[in-house]
């Protein structure tokens, strides 16, 4: 396995970026001792983790600093025609394929669970445009980084965890990536969570993108306009760092670790 930065170091998770894995001390999970180097897991084999770096990291990071630029209030004031934000493109597909590269290092058992997605992925340069064969229980979600965490990372490979304290919801999910300006989260696209009585899943007001990895490389001027301004943020569990949440399993029910990696911008 070689060392697959999360998100890529285009976006700014430099090795100046520090990162800790997680501890619980008291009860409470937090983390542990800081260290230079940016965030990363072992979890791609050199191969994939080049061909990411190569072609999928460079399009994510453009597509983050414009999310973050039409995100502030300046853009109003870059707008040709006033009370519209101003004209940004990006590449769906390529911006996807580095999300998904970097979740399914993050979590090695979605290659089992999910193996023609992974083959796809894996293979789709050769196969042509449009031939990911997406799974209909999964939805590839995302939201701008909540205002609450500035500068502040995680990832996690499907640590499930249900709010017990006031409205109970559930955060049901297979990877997390959390670096401003953007959260992903890989979940279950059903609503089993709700059908047992253990409440809602946080993620289910978030846009999905799933769409998106049927893009294929030659679709680099989508429009970002009607995007952004309807973009949510969200509030992952894991950064609250309270006493509601209640963390109960790994997103595939085995006894394997979960990866779980904060970081913090300098």
């Amino acid at each position: 396995m070689s060392k697959a930065h999360v998100p890529p170091r285009a976006s700014g998770n430099t090795n100046v970026v520090l990162r800790a894995p997680d501890i619980v001390l008291n009860g409470v999970r937090q983390p542990g001792r800081w260290t230079a180097g940016g965030m990363w897991v072992r979890g791609l084999c050199q191969d994939c983790n080049n061909r990411a770096g190569n072609t999928f990291d460079v399009p994510y990071a453009d597509f983050a600093r414009q999310v973050e630029r039409l995100s502030t209030p300046i853009a109003s004031r870059l707008a040709i025609v006033p009370g519209q934000a101003p004209a940004a493109s990006f590449a769906p597909g390529l911006v996807s394929r580095s999300v998904l590269f970097g979740m399914f290092a993050i979590n090695p058992r979605l290659r089992v669970i999910f193996p023609d997605l992974a083959d796809d992925l894996r293979q789709d340069s050769t196969r042509g445009a449009g031939q990911v064969r997406w799974p209909d229980q999964l939805s590839l979600t995302m939201a701008r980084t909540h205002a609450a965490f500035p500068g502040q990372g995680l990832l996690s490979s499907g640590v499930w965890s249900m709010r017990v304290l006031r409205e109970r919801v559930v955060h049901w999910t297979f990877a997390d990536i959390v670096w401003p300006p953007l959260t992903w989260c890989l979940v279950p696209s059903d609503r089993e969570p709700e059908r047992l009585g253990l409440g809602p899943p946080i993620t289910s007001g978030l846009p999905d993108v799933s769409e998106w990895v049927k893009y294929g490389p030659d679709r680099t001027s989508v429009d970002l306009r009607n995007l952004i301004p309807t973009l949510p943020s969200f509030a992952h569990p894991m950064l609250n760092r309270t006493d509601d949440w209640v963390e109960f399993m790994t997103s595939d029910g085995s006894d394997g670790d979960a990866v779980i990696v904060f970081g913090k911008a300098p």
